[in-house]
Order: C-alpha cells, then sequence, then structure tokens
C-alpha cells in the first residue's frame, strides 16, 4: 500500500477533503483537495461524516462509520478518517502496539501514545474498502506544481529568460579558461622561463574583466527578470483571487490570503535566482562528467560518488522537507491571521481590557510558528552539514589522488593541478544542483498554496452579455432557496416574491433567520441551490456578474472604508467625479456637516479601515458613495443602525427621491414602516407578508416585533 501522502487543510473547514484526499492517495489514487472540494461543496461549516463517505463512495470507496474502542482499533482497515475532538477529522495511517501514527491536515505526520492518541480521539472512525470501481492513478509529471509554476515563468518574459541563461552560460564557459591558464601557467611557464609572461598576464587580466562583465550582465538581466515578474505574479495572482466567488473568502482568512500573495514572492526568488544556473549547471555538469572521464577515470570516479552520496542525501530528506515545509506555512499563516485580528480588533480589546488574554493567544499561535521554523530548520542544518563534509573532503581526496599519480609519474604536477581545478570546477556545479533542488523542496509548499488559489474556479463572467448601462429596477425569487453544503440544513427555503421598479421593499426578522444571506443572493454574491433570481425579468445568470453589481449600490451594517482620504473611498467607482458631484452626495447622506467641520475637508484621512470615523460617519460615507454611483437598485442591510432616528429619517427621505428600487433590511420598526411590501423571515422561511398596516391587523409576528419595540422605548422614556 502506498504511503499516505500529506496534504495539508487550506481552510479552517477543509479538514474533511484533505483527509479524503490522503486516504485515497493512501490506496493509490492520487487525488487534488480542489477536486474533492468541488464535490463537496463544503461552506462556512465544514463538512460531516455522512458527506465524507457519499463523496467517498464516487471514488469506488465504500464507506462505513463505527464506533471503536482500544481493542478494536488495531481491526479497522487502514487508512482511515478518525474523528478527533469536537469538530476535526484525521487520518490514522498505522496502529502499532505502542504508537499510532497519524496524518493531521491541520498538523501533518504525527506519532502519539496510545494515551495521546485515545485522550483526544472521540470514538468514531470512517473505515474504507476499495470497490472494484476504484480507479488508481499516479501522480502525472505534467500536473508537477514547480513544473506548472515554471511554464507560467516562462510565458511571462520569455525573452529576458533566455538572455538570463545564455549570460549564465557564458559565465560558465569562461569558467574552464582558469583550469587551462593552471595547466599551462605550471607545465608552460615554470618549466620554460617566463618570456611569455608578460602576454600571459594580459590574458588573465582580459579573462578577469570578461568574467566580470559577463557576471555584471548576467545580474542585471536577472534583475530585470525580477522586476518584470513581481509584477505579473503579483498582478495575475490579485486579479484571479478578486475574481473568485465570495463564498471563498468565507472560509479563508485575511492573513492566510496575505501568506499564499507573500508565497508568490518566495517562488520568484528561487526561480529567477536559481533556475538559470540549475539548468546551466545540469547541463554543464553532464559535459564536465564527460570531459573528466576522458582527462581522468580515476579523478571521474571520486567526483561521482561524492555527487551520488550528494544526491542521496536528497532523495532521503524529500518527504520529511516537504511535510515540515507544510506545517511552517500554515503556522505562520495562523499567526499572520492572529495577529491581523488583534490589530484589527484594538479598540475593542482595550475597551474591554482584553488586551492581555488576545496577547497570549497570539504568542500561542507565534510559538507554534517558531517551533515549526525551528524542527524546518533543524533538517536544513542536517542537511547543510552532511553537503559540507562532501565539500570539504573532496578536494583533499582528489588532492591526494594526484599526488599519487605525478609521483608514479603518470602525469605532470601542471595536469594534476589543473585536472583538480577542472574538478573542482564540476564539483561547484554539483553543489548548486544539489543546493537548488534542496531548496525546491521547500517551495514545493509554498507552490500548492499558491496553486490552491489559482486552480479555484473563478466566478463565472459573461463579458459578451450585454451589460447593463440601466435597470429598471424589477427583481423577483421564485423558489429560492439556499444552503451551505449539500449535507446542511437550510439556511433559506422556497422564497417567491416580486419587487416592482422604484419601490421599496423591507425585510425584518429575528437574528439568524436568513436576512444578510438573502441580500447576498440578490446581488450573485451566493448562487442559490434551489429556485431562480430575476433581474428586470431576466435570470441573474444572463448578465455579466460584475456589471449588474455596479448598478446595484450595496451598503452593510459594517461598510468597509479603504484606507486614505474621504475623496479616495467616494471616488472609487467614480474616479471623473468632481468636487460638486461629491458634496451634493455626501449631503444626502447628511455628512457635509462632518466634512464642514474637518480642516482638510474631503482630504482627510479616514485612517485604516475607516479607524480614524466613528460608526455613523463610516455608514453615511458609504451610503453617500452607494449614492454617488447612481444605482439602479439600493440594498441596504442594516445601512443606519448607528444613526439616529431623525438623521435616519432625513436620509431616507433623499433615498426615496431618487426614484430607485429599495430594499431595506433591518430590526427597527421605523426603519420599515414606510416600505411598499414588508417581508416577515422566521428560520429562512417567509411567514408574513404585506405592508406595516396589513401586518399590524393581522397580529402575527411582525406586530409583535412592533410591541416589543414600542415597549422598550417606552421603557426608556419613562
Amino acid at each position: 500500500m502506498p504511503r499516505v501522502p500529506v496534504i495539508v487543510q487550506m481552510s479552517n473547514t477543509e479538514c474533511g477533503p484533505s483527509c479524503l484526499a490522503m486516504v485515497l492517495g493512501g490506496l493509490g489514487r492520487a487525488t487534488k483537495v480542489g477536486e474533492l472540494r468541488a464535490r463537496f461543496a463544503a461552506g462556512r461549516d465544514g463538512t460531516s461524516a455522512r458527506r465524507i463517505i457519499e463523496v467517498a463512495r464516487d471514488y469506488g470507496l465504500a464507506g462505513r462509520g463505527l464506533r471503536v474502542n482500544a481493542a478494536g482499533l488495531a481491526e479497522i482497515r487502514l487508512p482511515a478518517i478518525a474523528h478527533w475532538g469536537q469538530n476535526h477529522f484525521t487520518v490514522l495511517e498505522k496502529v502499532g502496539s505502542r504508537r499510532i501514527r497519524l496524518v493531521d491536515p491541520g498538523r501533518g505526520r504525527r506519532s502519539l501514545t496510545h494515551e495521546e492518541f485515545f485522550a483526544e480521539f472521540s470514538g468514531s472512525v470512517l473505515e474504507f474498502t476499495p470497490g472494484d470501481t476504484m480507479q488508481r492513478r499516479r501522480r502525472r509529471l505534467r500536473d508537477h506544481l514547480a513544473l506548472r509554476f515554471l511554464r507560467d515563468l516562462v510565458g511571462l518574459a520569455p525573452y529576458f529568460m533566455l538572455l538570463a541563461v545564455v549570460l549564465s552560460g557564458l559565465v560558465q564557459v569562461l569558467g574552464l579558461a582558469s583550469a587551462w591558464a593552471t595547466k599551462y601557467g605550471v607545465d608552460t611557464l615554470v618549466g620554460q622561463g617566463a618570456d611569455t609572461l608578460p602576454l600571459f598576464a594580459v590574458g588573465i587580466g582580459a579573462y578577469v574583466v570578461a568574467q566580470t562583465l559577463a557576471s555584471l550582465a548576467r545580474g542585471m538581466a536577472l534583475l530585470v527578470l525580477q522586476r518584470r515578474l513581481d509584477g505579473s505574479l503579483g498582478e495575475r495572482f490579485m486579479t484571479h483571487l478578486l475574481g473568485l466567488p465570495y463564498a471563498y473568502f468565507q472560509t479563508r482568512g485575511v492573513g492566510d490570503l496575505m501568506s499564499r500573495l507573500s508565497s508568490n514572492m518566495v517562488v520568484r526568488d528561487m526561480l529567477t535566482s536559481r533556475l538559470a544556473s540549475l539548468l546551466l549547471d545540469s547541463l554543464f555538469v553532464v559535459v564536465y562528467s564527460a570531459l573528466l572521464v576522458a582527462m581522468s577515470p580515476a579523478h571521474a570516479a571520486v567526483v561521482a560518488v561524492v555527487a551520488g552520496a550528494q544526491v542521496g542525501i536528497v532523495l532521503l530528506t524529500v518527504r520529511p522537507v516537504h511535510e515540515r515545509a507544510q506545517r511552517e506555512l500554515a503556522a505562520d499563516a495562523k499567526a499572520q491571521s492572529g495577529a491581523i485580528d488583534a490589530l484589527a480588533g484594538a479598540e475593542f480589546l482595550k475597551s474591554s481590557g482584553l488586551s492581555h488574554p488576545a496577547l497570549r493567544r497570539w504568542v500561542q499561535q507565534f510559538a507554534e510558528s517558531v517551533r515549526a521554523g525551528f524542527h524546518r530548520r533543524q533538517l536544513d542544518l542536517v542537511n547543510e552539514s552532511a553537503m559540507g563534509v562532501f565539500q570539504v573532503a573532496a578536494p583533499l581526496v582528489l588532492l591526494i589522488l594526484g599526488i599519487v599519480q605525478v609521483t608514479a609519474g603518470r602525469m605532470s604536477l601542471g595536469t594534476m593541478l589543473g585536472l583538480n581545478v577542472f574538478a573542482a570546477l564540476l564539483l561547484a556545479p554539483v553543489g548548486q544542483v544539489m543546493g537548488a533542488l534542496r531548496y525546491l523542496q521547500t517551495i514545493g509548499s509554498h507552490l500548492e498554496r499558491i496553486y490552491d488559489v489559482l486552480d479555484e474556479e473563478p466566478e463565472p463572467t459573461r463579458p459578451q452579455a450585454p451589460g447593463p448601462v440601466e435597470l429598471r429596477g424589477g427583481i423577483e425569487l421564485r423558489g429560492v432557496g439556499f444552503r451551505y453544503d449539500p449535507g446542511a440544513p437550510h439556511v433559506l427555503e422556497n422564497i417567491d416574491f416580486r419587487v416592482t421598479p422604484g419601490s421599496k421593499l423591507a425585510i425584518v426578522g429575528s437574528t439568524g433567520s436568513g436576512k444578510t444571506t438573502l441580500s447576498r443572493l440578490l446581488t450573485g454574491l451566493l448562487r442559490p441551490t434551489a429556485g431562480t433570481v430575476l433581474v428586470d425579468g431576466r435570470p441573474l445568470d444572463d448578465y455579466d456578474p460584475e456589471a449588474l453589481r455596479r448598478r446595484f449600490g450595496v451598503v452593510t451594517q459594517f461598510p468597509y472604508t479603504f484606507g486614505g482620504s474621504i475623496r479616495e473611498n467616494l471616488t472609487l467607482g467614480r474616479p471623473d467625479a468632481g468636487d460638486d458631484e461629491l458634496r451634493e452626495a455626501l449631503g444626502k447622506a447628511r455628512f457635509l456637516e462632518d466634512l464642514d467641520r474637518m480642516p482638510m475637508g474631503l482630504d482627510t484621512g479616514v485612517g485604516e479601515g475607516g479607524g480614524a470615523l466613528s460608526g455613523g460617519q463610516r455608514q453615511r460615507l458609504a451610503i453617500a458613495r452607494a449614492l454617488l454611483a447612481d444605482p439602479d437598485v439600493l440594498l441596504l442591510d442594516e445601512a443606519t443602525s448607528h444613526l439616529d432616528t431623525l438623521t435616519e429619517a432625513a436620509i431616507a427621505a433623499e433615498l426615496s427621491a431618487t426614484g430607485c428600487t429599495r430594499i431595506v433590511i433591518a430590526h427597527r420598526i421605523s426603519t420599515v414602516s414606510d416600505a411598499d411590501q414588508i417581508l416577515v423571515l422566521d428560520h429562512g422561511v417567509i411567514t408574513e407578508r404585506g405592508d406595516h398596516q396589513e401586518l399590524m391587523a393581522s397580529g402575527g409576528r411582525y406586530a409583535a416585533l412592533v410591541h416589543q419595540q414600542s415597549a422598550r422605548l417606552t421603557g426608556r422614556a419613562t
């Protein structure tokens, strides 16, 4: 049975797909997590054991869930999936008499005592038996991530890549002159006098100048190549990342995604600084070896033994280096996410006196990152030390071999010294190739994280679809339902309603009833798992998503404010807007008085994430930003929750005067009471609909909400 591969989960909710991919790999079928992710359709809530068995069946595995104790664990068919703790899956690889080996998608391969294992093991196991329909599949060479990245890289800057390779070759060829110069100097100049010494010195000087110029030109070509690739790789990654569906970002942290962007630069640095050398060094190893065999088989044999030993060290450490690099990257990403969370929530932490608990939490994450890095560097140190032994020993062995041959009269002193220089020239690229191969072991983990993003299917675009220059604003939902994955309960079910152009629809309901999910369905951020969303009578899928959303003005309860100035935030979607238009939009959002009190006016900085503004100011700035785009549909999800009722009423009057369709989600009854139609959501189902008077007369859930709010207001007044 093949060894279970270590596959690190790329999000907190992905342990199930990662474990199944490892089980399939352990049974001989190489499977990408991205392929399984599409089948699982795991959302923000993760996946269930039942869903794992269902997907495994599609791959020819018969799975079953078992409850086992210590005695029964040894009878389980391996590899199996163990339920770990409260909400985690891990792969059970080997059950020994003393220790149990796991492959954890969060922490890599682990060896635990029976006591350590059963302290976390929930007692549930998923056992799998390959069926006749299971197809074994090896990993294809063309799917190797390093080769894929190399193809992409060459396509981005082929001419500079070729120039770097040619110049690197020139540097290597010039290096051959040193071996010839050594032999000539010792055998000819020393033995026959120094008549030609001035000419020889001039030749050496010319060689040094040529070598210097070639090295300088090669370095400049690599610098230009790096600059070109930095822009291209970063732009390609961010373009693809921002083109992914919103659901992708629901399961990925900001710190994790930032670490993947950084991985592009790590891989770029390796491939631009070492790739040309690696290719040419490999070529020159072959050429130098053939020449050395022809000149001295004994010297060639020594070099072959040294190179073979170095290759053996690299091959022995491929798997542990890769696994430790995976753990280090995952731990680094978690620590980075923790730091971002702590810094973004600084106001809450300081005001709540929770700075020290947050610090302790981050210190634990950072300590795990440091520990993972230490373990990876330990292995690097062992590798480097072993390689260093051969680098020191090889020249000494070659020297002894040469002395023996000179004293035996089989070669001249000059020939011996020349051969030693030539052998050193061969050992240098051998060492470079081995070093590059060791580095490739590390960047494999970076490439996995990069291609986890690049292999994700982007949100479908329809550039040929007629982009709506203007919408009438009619919206209709027919039998719409939504759930985050096929095995999860419905968040929304059988939603039907119609919004006429220019009208106001209000959606109310208790917390967790599905209001925000419904708002995301209206703009296509989430795709309904049942039913159809229509805009102006056409299905949402008929529109290009980006073009359609530009006709929507969306303001949420916690709108994001970009670092920069008020002007920069307003003109994000309207870079051509003049100051008069900006002030008009701010006036409608009742922000103008605040602006006039700011000495820098429109150029006032808002701080990162709008930290320099109050919650109400951020909401009003977001409303102004939406109005500046002249939307045909306004979608307001608790968009005025931080405002007083008078300011809210004034803004509502301005919005009504625009004549656009308004969809308002709110808890505050005063926000929704003037709506043409009010929907009451309860546990994902519309339980009531009508205007304010109709719903009050029916005495249902809406009327109860009104009475509750009235009672609270009365209590405050008294």
